[in-house]
């Protein structure tokens, strides 16, 4: 398959952390087929930084059902994208984006009752929101137990997020984080 970018306007850019901003792409009709993507699923991003051209991949941190087109881009010490990414991309931006593609997938189907276990450490966990919010609202019976870990409370990509996720599933999503450099006492 012959690799094919599309210039995509960048819509927002959302702070996570400190250190994480997701970045959420416009997608224009003409190209809303060729965007749609499975959850799990990733993108390239391709863009000149310092006279190079540079291409990274990034897991979509959205489910399909959201009709968002999402990643978010941790930054890295060292890290030549990550590091351009957070410091130069705002809304109105236009970037080179591959449609999305990877097997990191899983077919979901309505009537099933799965108990899905999701591991994740830092930024780990953008495929993984992707395929927890779509099993959680693709099947209405299944669960969901996710482990994430983290370096410390104020380090936890989408804290609020799971945190509304697990409001809204209470009875169907389990979240337990585990923290490196803090006490485990610390409530999240």
């Amino acid at each position: 398959m012959a690799e094919h970018f599309h210039r995509l306007r960048v819509a927002e850019v959302v702070p996570e952390t400190d250190e994480a901003n997701s970045i959420r792409f416009a997608v224009p009709k003409e190209l809303e087929e060729a965007f749609r993507f499975k959850a799990g699923q990733h993108l390239t991003l391709m863009a000149g930084v310092g006279g190079d051209e540079v291409r990274r991949n990034y897991s979509l941190c959205t489910a399909p059902a959201d009709e968002d087109l999402m990643v978010t881009v941790k930054r890295i010490a060292g890290g030549v994208f990550s590091n351009w990414a957070n410091d130069n991309l705002k809304a109105g931006d236009e970037i080179e984006v591959m449609a999305p593609h990877g097997s990191f997938t899983w077919d979901f189907m309505p009537g099933a009752a799965n108990h899905y276990v999701g591991f994740a450490g830092g930024s780990g966990i953008t495929p993984v929101m992707s395929l927890l919010k779509t099993a959680l609202t693709t099947e209405p019976d299944t669960r969901f137990t996710l482990f994430y870990g983290n370096r410390d409370s104020q380090s936890v990509i989408f804290l609020e997020a799971l945190a509304a996720l697990k409001n809204r599933f209470i009875d169907r999503l389990e979240i337990h984080h585990f923290l490196a450099e803090e006490a485990e006492d610390i409530e999240l």
